[in-house]
């Protein structure tokens, strides 16, 4: 049974099909699903070099501007562009190619350092597809940092080999602090911890999600399922596939979407899509469908499918339908994706941002002193006026 079963197919044309009127996102969002096997033609592409603009300066903010030189690569589009188009999407891609050699040197130091201990650290996000080979080379990823999840217990010696490797967490003022075994963690991962001779942050994770959404995936669970692999002299784990489409679930939507009220990354949604279409039968849906429904997380799940549907399309989820009513829920999600005018799409975040604290407070009022913690305000308007 087909994902879109039941759907309003004109809508969803609507918003998946590239047209003189259409926004940037939606034009980027029918580039990038070339990757994903659907058909793409010239008049799919934006249509004047204002157009351009604006769907490559997207492209960046979403960190996909290299997915999208291998969407029109995939459909032979690429010899049709813009000279100075293509020389763009060229130079991103190779930059982007040499910065993640370099990741790959990192981590492979890393591993090894882990593995002298004992312990074989399982991959997440970037690192994960990187090295799975989800891509059809590491510069098609943008990747920010390198996450993965180690056995708690193994914590504290990682933590005295790493400071012996020479990594350093950097505080508040980002200034260099020697890591340590922290008297208190609360997080789901240790601080992010830097080496000043390497490209990326590594974040170091107790947990594969923050600990409220522990029950739709837990570390054990992801340990007792990874597959082991030997990788540049050392040995790690990658996450079972399932592991990794809950994963991108919970983060792309449910920590730092719908509860936190940011934009949906369409990095996460494609990389949702790409994973969904590469495994295909070794998703088990109804089992995710089941867990989530459970746990009341069902209509969650629906909404973060329909939005990877209307944006690239059919998606390679079975068993799991959508109708109008996840159409409706998913609407404000695409007025803030489509939005052009950036002093407008600021105040909304500004709006979502303080509402979204509020609900906090109303869940856990024991958490009303971090409004005398000049901390949260500095990390709220980092949120809305970015640095850089």
């Amino acid at each position: 049974m087909e994902f879109f079963s039941g759907y309003p197919q004109r809508l969803l044309m609507k918003r998946t099909t590239a047209t003189a009127t259409a926004t940037p996102c939606r034009t980027l969002c029918r580039c990038l699903s070339g990757a994903l096997g659907h058909p793409l033609t010239s008049s799919d592409l934006p249509a004047s070099a204002a157009q351009w603009e604006k769907v490559l300066r997207l492209s960046g903010d979403h960190l996909v501007t290299s997915q999208l030189r291998w969407a029109l690569r995939e459909q032979d589009l690429f010899s049709t562009l813009p000279t100075d188009v293509a020389e763009y999407l060229e130079a991103v891609y190779t930059l982007n190619l040499d910065k993640n050699t370099r990741c790959e040197e990192q981590l492979a130091k890393f591993i090894q350092a882990l593995n002298s201990l004992g312990v074989r650290p399982l991959l997440l996000k970037g690192a994960a597809v990187i090295v799975g080979g989800l891509y059809p080379t590491p510069g098609e990823r943008m990747i920010t940092d390198i996450d993965v999840l180690i056995p708690s217990e193994h914590l504290p010696k990682i933590i005295d080999r790493l400071a012996v490797e020479g990594y350093r967490l950097a505080d508040g003022d980002g200034k260099p602090e020697n890591i340590e075994w922290p008297k208190h963690l609360s997080h789901h991962h240790y601080p992010p911890i830097y080496h000043p001779d390497w490209p990326v942050t590594i974040e170091l994770h107790l947990h594969p999600v923050p600990l409220h959404y522990g029950r739709l995936l837990g570390a054990d669970e992801m340990f007792r399922e990874a597959t082991p692999l030997k990788w540049h002299g050392g040995e790690c784990l990658l996450p079972a596939p399932v592991h990794f489409i809950v994963h991108n679930f919970i983060h792309g939507f449910l920590h730092d979407t719908k509860y936190a009220m940011k934009n949906v990354s369409l990095r996460q949604l494609f990389e949702f899509a790409l994973a969904s279409r590469t495994y295909g039968n070794l998703l088990d849906w109804n089992a995710i469908r089941q867990c989530c429904k459970m746990l009341g997380y069902e209509i969650a799940l629906r909404q973060y499918l329909t939005l990877v549907g209307v944006c690239f399309g059919s998606p390679f989820t079975p068993s799991v339908t959508a109708d109008w009513v996840e159409r409706v829920r998913i609407e404000p999600y695409l007025i803030r994706m489509n939005l052009q005018n950036r002093a407008v799409l600021r105040m909304v975040n500004i709006s979502c941002l303080v509402i979204s604290r509020l609900f906090v407070l109303v869940r856990d009022p024991g958490k009303i002193m971090r409004l005398l913690d000049k901390d949260s305000y500095l990390k709220l308007r980092d949120r809305v006026f970015p640095p850089g």
